[in-house]
């Protein structure tokens, strides 16, 4: 199984200032529930299959620092991924292919959830917003009508006197995140955030002015 993907992500939760995953830190206030989403650029490949421009949210809660276990994710990727796309990009992003994509299995814990959903995500210049919705028939909470199953906001995070946003490198999850090496991840100001995930524990969450992270990913492996 061989892979070339790369990309831009998204980073927010329920934490302060910046997630202290970033830092190798224990989250504030002991849990922290948030995502990660993911758009694919041109040529991303997975076991020769062309999976550009398709999009992935991972969903997760956790206590105490991520590295120690006790971490559950929903993963969602976009409806419009076909059937093989489903597949790979699943098992990808659930660290399954091993390789530098393994390294997601540390800080992604078990997998509950694993399912087509409607993603939008929008970067607008310095903005972006971030949406899953879960498809008609797939919520038991209405089975006839897509339910917004997570909804974030956000900006770069420019503190006073500042003309720049905050930027880190060779940070404690670059490598889980496949964070090209020389490449800055930029701090965000989280400006809402609303989840509604009943198989995660914790994730029931509707916050205002929260952190986030916002870089370039590439994961490459060769047969």
């Amino acid at each position: 199984m061989d892979y070339n993907i790369s990309g831009d992500f998204i980073e927010t939760c329920d934490c302060f200032l910046m997630c202290p995953c970033w830092v190798d830190d224990d989250p504030d206030e002991g849990h922290c529930t948030g995502l990660f989403a993911w758009r694919l650029a041109a040529r991303s490949r997975i076991d020769g299959v062309d999976v550009a421009g398709r999009t992935v949210v991972s969903v997760s809660t956790h206590t105490g620092n991520r590295r120690d276990g006790g971490t559950a994710t929903a993963l969602f990727i976009d409806a419009d991924a076909s059937t093989d796309q489903l597949v790979l990009l699943g098992r990808a992003f659930s660290g399954e292919l091993g390789g530098p994509l393994g390294d997601l299995a540390a800080v992604s814990g078990a997998v509950l959830q694993r399912e087509r959903a409607g993603i939008t995500i929008e970067p607008d210049g310095d903005h972006w917003q971030v949406t899953v919705a879960g498809l008609p028939g797939n919520s038991a909470d209405d089975e006839d009508n897509a339910v917004t199953l997570v909804h974030a906001t956000g900006a770069d995070r420019i503190f006073e006197g500042e003309d720049e946003p905050l930027v880190l490198r060779r940070t404690a999850l670059g490598k889980e995140l496949g964070v090209p090496a020389g490449t800055d991840v930029t701090a965000q100001q989280g400006d809402q955030l609303a989840v509604r995930l009943a198989v995660l524990p914790g994730a029931y969450v509707e916050v205002t002015g929260r952190s986030g992270m916002r870089g370039r990913f590439a994961y490459r492996l060769s047969e």
